[in-house]
């Protein structure tokens, strides 16, 4: 039996104890890497650390407490800096530990990644069957080497033994499901906003997500879903331990990336909470394509299937309201503003409330075509916005057409509040700009449909994240302010 050590970082956290704010906030493949291990009889503890964390201490608790044979993390690029803290007092502490680094920053960067002194390995690609392989030859006191999707240090650390990815898992319903009690310790006691992820992959290729590069990264099929039964024993699984959830996410990239599942799934959905006193409510993504927004018998369709499942919530990408940016710079799937605003109308025809994505600060983007971005905002007349300011990710098309432009210096891109701060310097939009529009395109959007109030509320949490170590604190004061009292 081997000990395995998982490693998650955030960098906004609402204690230092306890630093995810939800439920939803847990890893999916770390969890199910996890999961996988202890499936195995292997023994598996998991960590979650944020930029207030004593590395140290952490690092004497996995190493000496649990006795681990070794560290794996994950991590975004922004996020590495954060977690190579940690690996590197593992080290200190004892540096013939195995430290293995997985997720999109190593399987998009391997070379850069496995430089560092402190990660003697990186999985690259879906962990699951690779981290079964690792606990293994560990268990055996094997030396690892030729393991699927991992590039190994060779003793000198000059070479690399490296091995190509197994193709990507087929029958995601074989997959385990997530153990909650590994990250019970790190989440907020009083959360109960839960997610269930229903599939992988993503069919359309975005510039500025990793999922076009991502695909890449080992062969077969990346597109999957769970079967509608396996989603349902999941959902059974998470209500034997949390009978009071009220709500649940359906995670995926689109509900709709398989032709009929969505349908097929919210039926299933549907005869579940027929047989409840108190029905569930989902939420889930969905990419609105000119296919679907110019038929009015298909977007009936889903949108009534989405009512019988209890499905009220969608969230939808607009991005830009450019449609030269859409089209030129971020790869979106077709649909014009006119389709996105007649869709938004009719699942408020049935009820169905939208949260609508927006991204800013893109390259060659104007303030023109913010403006433009703001106005079809409004004009889909969403319940909610998630808006985000574009950040140039190692290993993205977009990433790498922003370096190219010379957009930015990656030698001294600021990678904390990588989605709340702008950080590249265009003419027809400089940084002041971007930033001041991150919080105003609440007023620009809402104005006139939400009280005075609730915009200021919203406007002024929207200029803590451009200061995200401010945010940090000031959700640790509310935690503070709202922790229940012990009982006398």
């Amino acid at each position: 039996m081997a000990r395995i050590a998982c490693v998650y970082s955030v960098e906004i956290f609402g204690t230092v104890e306890r630093p995810l704010q939800y439920w939803g906030n847990i890893p999916y493949g770390l969890s199910l890497i996890a999961a996988s291990l202890e499936e195995a009889g292997h023994a598996v503890r998991c960590w979650v650390i944020c930029p207030a964390t004593d590395m140290q201490a952490f690092a004497t608790e996995m190493v000496r407490d649990f006795g681990c044979d070794c560290v794996a993390a994950t991590a975004v690029t922004t996020q590495f800096p954060i977690v190579e803290q940690l690996l590197q007092e593992v080290k200190r502490i004892n540096p013939k530990l195995l430290t293995i680094m997985g997720g999109a920053h190593p399987s998009l960067n391997p070379q850069a990644t496995i430089r560092h002194k402190a990660v003697d390995a990186i999985c690259i690609g879906e962990g699951e069957k690779t981290m079964l392989m690792v606990a293994a030859a560990l268990d055996r006191h094997e030396r690892l080497a030729h393991i699927p999707g991992t590039w190994i240090k060779v003793p000198g650390d000059v070479e690399f033994d490296r091995t190509p990815p197994l193709p990507f898992e087929i029958n995601i319903d074989d997959l385990p499901m997530t153990n909650l009690r590994h990250w019970e310790r790190w989440v907020k006691e009083t959360d109960r906003s839960f997610k269930i992820v229903i599939g992988r992959g993503c069919p359309f290729g975005c510039t500025y997500c990793s999922n076009h590069a991502l695909r890449k990264v080992a062969t077969g099929k990346y597109v999957r879903v769970r079967s509608p039964q396996n989603v349902l024993k999941e959902i059974r699984h998470l209500l034997d331990s949390f009978p009071e959830i009220t709500e649940l996410f359906l995670e995926t990239e689109t509900i709709g990336a398989v032709p009929g599942y969505a349908v097929e799934l919210c039926n299933h959905l549907a005869q579940f909470n027929a047989r409840r006193p108190k029905p569930i409510v989902f939420r889930a993504n969905l990419a609105v394509t000119t296919r679907l927004a110019q038929s009015r018998e298909e977007t009936d369709a889903l949108l009534s299937a989405f009512r019988r499942a209890n499905l009220t919530f969608i969230s939808i990408g607009l991005e830009s309201g450019s449609e030269r940016i859409r089209k030129d710079i971020l790869n979106r799937p077709g649909y014009t503003n006119e389709d996105l605003i007649k869709f938004c109308q009719a699942a408020k025809e049935y009820g169905i409330k939208v949260t609508l994505f927006v991204l800013m600060g893109l390259p060659t983007e104007t303030v023109k075509d913010f403006l433009s971005t703001a106005a079809i905002a409004r004009a889909c007349q969403p319940d909610r916005l998630s808006e985000s300011i574009f950040y140039p990710y190692p290993g993205t098309k977009l990433g790498d057409l922003a370096l190219e432009m010379h957009l930015f210096d990656p030698s001294t891109i600021n990678p904390h509040g990588e989605r709340t701060r702008a950080h590249l310097k265009l003419k027809g939009f400089p940084p002041w700009r971007i930033s001041f529009e991150y919080v105003f395109i609440t007023w620009r959007v809402f104005r006139g449909r939400w009280s005075t109030l609730r915009l200021a509320k919203r406007m002024v949490f929207k200029a803590l994240h451009n200061a995200p170590k401010f945010l940090s604190y000031t959700l640790q004061l509310r935690s503070f302010l709202t922790k229940p009292a012990s009982a006398e």
